[in-house]
């Protein structure tokens, strides 16, 4: 009977396997596609319709948005109520009492339209009242050849938005944002015609803004940066290199977005995030190479590597002193290997134990500064150097740091050698303890005693120490405790290779090392020890992945910089270039065309001394 049926289910509803599997993303190989293919194939045909009428709607009013356009605006001589031909005198006239008229203070029924029309009049005034300034606003059509671009209806003309970034008014401050090594977006605009608004708060959060006002700011600057048509956009990457970038269309529909997406088109964005395109690349990348740098790695997962995100790029760019970047597509073995769930996401990993410092990968935020304080709140044991000595000790040897507890390795022990990396596990379990119940007073590093760079100083002060460690049975690892105020240095005498119970000692070892304090007394008197006559010089960081480069690398870099630094030259100068060349070849030619036939013109034959007699008078 009917009253007995199963109710049907609604279009809409699926099984909760099917809707896990939607959540993975289909279009990366997640397992079991054949799920989330009959889900999406099981959707009712009234679904369907429904979600087709949506999209309709939405492009309707897109298309209504894009194609809407605004009351023109004043121009400046309509603002301050006179002609064109207005001499100097009646323009400061008028300002005075178009000023006088809408000054906030004589309008107070009408606050916020007086501030509009006051600040209107403000820059009218500006530009009217300096000659150089007035000229190009009136012979607009000579300095910009195009006309004006779209005017932007979400364009904020209430004159209480204050858009971030600075104000950029001389060609030296152009020649410092265009070389500064920092990407910028130039705005270039109008008091008529600008794309001001509320998206440039998120978008400054990834990228520095600076505003150029065509008819404020110096003539160089438009002439250097190419300027023919405004508002717009041009982007610069902080090496020379720029490009121009006008919206128009469906960019108004979301014009951070768009921008975003054209700033990211003239970044070096994959010389700041190395894609990995296989696990070889994948495995080179985490290694840590002998000499190479030991700064943490971040890798970022994507539906496809060649994905491009500003927050990856600008956090990339702000800690590449400090970290490694790269990102791989989310393909069967990156599923597999890390546990990804979702993209995007990252994971933070140390090269040293090539283990994350979450167990599965976290979500990328959608902005900058998210992304950087997740990304440095994963804390390892770092490899002792200037910038980590003073992140985590503050350049001091007290504190904290009273004792500093350094684990010494060979160069290439951690890329080759499995079994020193379990070690060196245990070493940062140990340190983790030790400062969980005690608090402070210990810091743990580890240094490559082998590097050239660092190694053999360090080696050299503690040699009594190592060598009384190595009749232990040590080898070449070795747990060496220093307190600076003291300079009293000591060392852990059992062996923490390949033995099960050497974290449980080395907690014990350090937590004694804690109570006793840096003049090592008590129960610690009768441990080996050394007094250094002077600590050895903290080793500055390597930024290089593989480590510093060779004297043939660092001239190709040259060489490349100078080369780019000449194709932006040739092509900001380009016009006077070929003039040069034109005028030197007219002038040159016929001096090289005489020299030419001087030298392919015979000569002419001597006569014998005889005859040169006989002709003679």
């Amino acid at each position: 009977s009917s009253s007995q049926r199963a109710p049907r289910p609604l279009a809409r509803e699926r099984p909760r396997e099917c809707a896990r599997a939607h959540v993975r993303a289909p279009p990366c190989p997640w397992p079991r596609p054949e799920v989330a293919a009959s889900c999406c194939s099981g959707r009712g045909g009234a679904s369907a319709m429904v979600a087709i009428r949506r999209v309709l709607v939405r492009c309707l009013l897109l298309l209504c948005l894009a194609t809407a356009r605004k009351a023109p605006t004043k121009d400046y001589y309509e603002v301050l109520g006179v002609s064109r031909g207005s001499a100097e005198a009646d323009v400061k006239r008028a300002y005075k009492k178009m000023a006088l008229k809408w000054h906030p203070d004589k309008n107070p029924e009408q606050k916020e339209l007086a501030q509009q029309e006051f600040i209107a009049v403000q820059q009218a005034y500006e530009v009217l009242s300096d000659p150089a300034k007035r000229r190009r606003y009136d012979n607009q059509k000579s300095f910009f050849s195009e006309d004006s671009g779209e005017d932007w209806d979400g364009a904020d003309r209430s004159g209480g938005f204050a858009p971030p970034g600075d104000v950029l008014t001389t060609v030296e401050q152009l020649r410092k944002v265009q070389e500064g090594g920092e990407p910028v977006v130039i705005h270039v605009y109008s008091d008529q015609r600008h794309f001001f608004g509320a998206w440039m708060s998120e978008l400054a959060q990834d990228v520095k803004i600076v505003h150029v006002n065509v008819f404020t700011v110096e003539e160089g600057v438009i002439h250097r940066l190419q300027v023919r048509r405004f508002p717009a956009f041009v982007i610069c990457d902080g090496h020379g290199n720029s490009q121009q970038y006008i919206p128009g269309g469906w960019d108004f529909m979301n014009l951070g977005d768009a921008v975003r997406s054209a700033t990211l088109q003239v970044l070096p964005y994959f010389d700041t995030v190395a894609p990995l395109r296989s696990e070889s690349e994948l495995d080179d990348w985490l290694k840590l190479h002998a000499a190479g740098s030991s700064g943490p790695r971040v890798l970022i997962f994507l539906d496809d590597y060649r994905r491009q995100y500003m927050s990856v790029f600008s956090a990339a760019r702000k800690l590449s002193s400090s970290h490694h970047f790269a990102q791989v597509s989310a393909s069967g073995w990156v599923v597999d290997r890390f546990r990804v769930q979702r993209v995007p996401s990252f994971v933070v990993i140390d090269p040293a134990t090539r283990q994350g410092s979450t167990q599965a990968p976290q979500m990328v935020p959608g902005d900058t500064e998210s992304l950087i304080s997740q990304v440095r709140s994963a804390t390892f044991v770092l490899e002792l150097n200037e910038a980590s000595f003073e992140q985590r000790c503050r350049g001091e040897w007290t504190g904290n740091c009273a004792w500093v507890a350094l684990f010494l390795v060979p160069s290439r022990a951690f890329s080759e050698v499995e079994a020193s990396r379990k070690a060196f596990r245990r070493f940062r379990e140990a340190c983790k303890a030790v400062r969980q119940h005690a608090g402070g007073g210990i810091e743990c590093f580890w240094l490559r005693h082998d590097l050239a760079e660092s190694g053999p100083a360090w080696r050299s002060a503690l040699s009594g120490l190592l060598d009384k460690a190595k009749d232990a049975g040590t080898g070449d690892l070795w747990v060496v405790a220093l307190a600076g105020e003291t300079r009293k240095a000591t060392v852990f005498t059992k062996t923490v290779f390949e033995r099960e119970l050497s974290q449980r000692d080395l907690t014990q070892w350090l937590a004694q090392l804690v109570q006793v304090g840096p003049e090592l007394g008590g129960s610690a008197a009768s441990w080996p020890s050394i007094v250094l006559e002077s600590i050895p010089r903290v080793p500055e960081a390597v930024v290089e992945l593989r480590g510093p480069k060779g004297p043939a690398a660092r001239l190709l870099a040259q060489l490349t910089e100078a080369a780019q630094r000449l194709s932006v030259f040739v092509e900001e100068n380009s016009g006077s270039l070929l003039q040069v060349i034109f005028v030197g070849a007219l002038i040159a030619w016929p001096l090289i065309n005489n020299l030419m036939n001087g030298a392919d013109a015979p000569a002419a034959p001597q006569q014998p001394q005889g005859q040169q007699r006989q002709q003679q008078p």
